[in-house]
């Protein structure tokens, strides 16, 4: 069990290290939990492409490699018009070492074209050392489909400790 935010840093950095392509945090506070994510990249958060996707906003850049590979992968379509499963279309494109983050996934996963979409990024991301963060409230349960393969840490409440779950 994870007490602490340092722990949660070196849970986070672990799964990289182990290239784990799929990550879902738990969070009440998921400015914060990616806040956190981007932290335990040890410094090289200018260096590592960060995206973010949400209902809402489609996909922004969160950086400036972001800004480079955002414009890579989606060409001349506006990012704002992306949506659920064409945003995990585009993750199949990210590259070395990438980070995304997809906000409330809980809300789609009805959708069996979401679920079979997060679920074929397994293998895509992990061989280019990306990964995709699943950003969902306390309590959500992953679908029977991705249980296997991802990865859930939970953030107890915002500024208290974290667990593994």
């Amino acid at each position: 069990m994870i007490r602490n935010t340092e722990e949660f840093l070196a849970a986070l950095r672990a799964a990289r290290r182990a290239s784990t392509p799929l990550v879902s945090i738990r969070t009440a506070d998921p400015a914060s939990a990616i806040a956190l994510t981007t932290r335990s990249l040890n410094g090289d958060a200018e260096g590592t492409s960060l995206l973010s996707w949400d209902i809402m906003t489609g996909l922004s850049a969160l950086n400036g490699p972001g800004k480079k590979m955002l414009d890579s992968i989606i060409g001349e379509r506006n990012p704002e018009t992306v949506g659920p499963a064409d945003a995990l279309s585009v993750a199949v494109k990210l590259g070395d070492d990438a980070v995304m983050f997809y906000a409330n996934p809980q809300r789609l996963w009805h959708d069996p074209v979401v679920v079979q979409g997060l679920w074929n990024l397994r293998d895509t991301l992990k061989a280019v050392g990306a990964v995709l963060v699943l950003i969902t409230p306390p309590g959500s349960v992953l679908p029977q489909e991705l249980t296997q393969d991802v990865l859930v840490i939970d953030a107890a409440r915002p500024g208290g400790p974290v667990q593994a779950g």
